[in-house]
C-alpha cells in the first residue's frame, strides 16, 4: 500500500516544461522541498494538495496517485499465512488477521476477492457458538466482500469470480431465490475461450504454449466433472439406475485419468458422496465397498497435498503458478486431515452401520490415519 505521489508530481511538472524551481516559486517552498516530494523522501503539506492538483489541471486523487494493488504472489502469501495461523493462533486473533487484512487493503479487489473464499473455506473455524450461527455469520461476510468487489473492480474474470461466489454464498444460507436472481433461472452459453487461445499460439508458431493452454483446460474440466458428478448422484437418490451408472462412469473417469494419483481430494469426495447415496439407497455392500476404497485412498495419501502435474497433464505447470492460490489447496492442511476422517466417522447416514463388522474395521483404519496425521 503505498502513495505514488512523487511520480505524478515529476511527470506533470515535466509535462508543462518547468523546473523545480519555477514549481517551488509557485508553491511558495524550497527546491529542495519539490526535489524530497518527486523522489518520496516526503509528501506536500496537505493544505499544498488542492493548490498542487489545480496547477496541474487534475484532481487530487490522480495527484496522489493511491495504490494498494497487490501482486499474485503477495495475495498468495497473505491467503497462506493466515490459512496457517489457525494452527497455531485462536481463533479469535485468527479473525483479527482476517479483519486487519481486509481493512488495510480495501481497495484491492483481488485480496478482498480472496478474503471472502478464505471466509467460505475457514469459516467453522472462526469464533462463533455453533457450526450454523459460523455460517450464517461468516458467509454473509463473505458476501459482502463479494458485493464490494463488484463495486470497486472492472476486471471481467475478478467480477465473474464475485458474482459465483456470491451465488455460492446464497446457496448455503438457503436462499434460493437468490441464487437465480444473481445467477439466471438458465446456465449460460459457453463458448471455449481457451481454444482461442490455443489458436493464437499455434498461429505464433509456439506450439507448446497452445498445448499448455489446452492441458490446462482439460484439467479443470475434469476436476469439474467430477464436482458436478458429485453433485449429480446426490440429485439421484431415487433413480437408483442412472445413479449406479453414474457412479460406475465416475469410476471410469476416475480410472482414465488417474485422479487417485493426480488430484486425491476429489476423489476422496467422490466416494464420499457415493456411498452417501447407497446409505439412502440401503445398499450396504456398496457401502462398505466405497468406504474400504476411501480408506485405502486416504492410508496412501501423502502430506503436504498441493495441485500438480503427472505424465499426461505435464505443461500445466504455468498455468498453475498464475492461479490465484498457485499449487496450495484452499483449505488449511491440518483441517483436511480432520475432514477426511470426520466426514466418515460423523456422517449421519453411517450411523446405521456402527454395529456392522465391515463398518467397524473402517473406523479402526481410519483412527490408525488419524494418528499417523497427528504425527506427522
Amino acid at each position: 500500500m503505498k502513495l505514488n505521489m512523487g511520480t505524478i508530481i515529476s511527470s506533470k511538472r515535466k509535462d508543462k516544461q518547468i523546473t523545480q524551481q519555477q514549481l517551488a516559486d509557485f508553491m511558495g517552498v524550497s527546491k529542495a522541498s519539490v526535489s524530497k516530494w518527486e523522489t518520496g523522501q516526503s509528501f506536500p503539506d496537505i493544505t499544498l494538495l488542492p493548490l498542487l492538483a489545480g496547477y496541474f489541471n487534475i484532481s487530487i486523487d490522480e495527484l496522489m496517485n493511491y495504490s494498494n494493488d497487490l501482486s499474485t504472489e503477495q495475495i498468495r502469501k497473505i491467503y497462506t499465512s493466515i490459512s496457517n495461523e489457525f494452527d497455531t493462533k485462536a481463533p479469535e486473533e485468527v479473525w483479527n488477521s482476517i479483519e486487519d487484512v481486509i481493512h488495510r487493503y480495501y481497495s484491492c479487489a483481488p485480496l478482498i476477492l480472496e478474503m471472502g473464499q478464505l471466509l467460505i473455506n475457514h469459516g467453522d473455524l472462526l469464533p462463533g457458538n455453533s457450526r450454523e450461527s459460523k455460517m450464517k455469520k461468516y458467509l454473509g461476510k463473505a458476501q459482502e466482500l463479494f458485493t464490494h468487489v463488484l463495486e470497486i473492480s472492472n476486471d471481467p474474470v475478478i467480477l465473474d469470480k464475485a458474482t459465483d461466489y456470491s451465488a455460492y454464498c446464497s446457496l448455503m444460507l438457503q436462499k434460493p431465490e437468490e441464487v437465480l436472481s444473481i445467477l439466471g433461472e438458465y446456465m449460460p452459453e459457453y463458448y471455449p475461450t481457451e481454444s482461442l487461445i490455443a489458436w493464437a499460439y499455434q498461429l505464433k508458431g509456439d506450439k507448446d504454449r497452445a498445448i499448455s493452454t489446452i492441458q490446462s483446460s482439460l484439467f479443470q474440466y475434469v476436476v469439474v466433472l467430477m464436482s458436478q458428478i458429485n453433485n449429480y448422484l446426490q440429485l439421484l437418490i431415487d433413480q437408483p439406475n442412472k445413479f449406479n451408472e453414474t457412479y460406475l462412469r465416475g469410476q471410469t473417469l476416475i480410472k482414465s485419468f488417474s485422479l487417485k494419483e493426480l488430484n486425491p481430494t476429489v476423489v476422496v469426495n467422490f466416494l464420499n458422496s457415493a456411498a452417501m447415496g447407497f446409505a439412502q439407497m440401503n445398499d450396504s455392500d456398496e457401502v462398505m465397498d466405497c468406504l474400504d476404497e476411501y480408506v485405502d485412498l486416504l492410508g496412501r495419501m501423502q502430506f503436504p497435498l498441493s495441485l500438480h502435474g503427472d505424465s499426461y497433464f505435464d505443461q500445466i505447470y504455468g498455468w498453475l503458478n498464475q492461479t490465484d492460490l498457485g499449487h496450495s489447496l484452499p483449505r488449511d492442511e491440518n483441517q483436511i486431515k480432520t475432514d477426511f476422517v470426520t466426514i466418515v466417522t460423523d456422517n449421519p447416514f453411517f450411523k446405521q452401520y456402527q454395529n456392522d463388522d465391515r463398518f467397524k474395521e473402517i473406523l479402526n483404519q481410519l483412527n490408525t490415519i488419524k494418528e499417523r496425521f497427528e504425527n506427522e
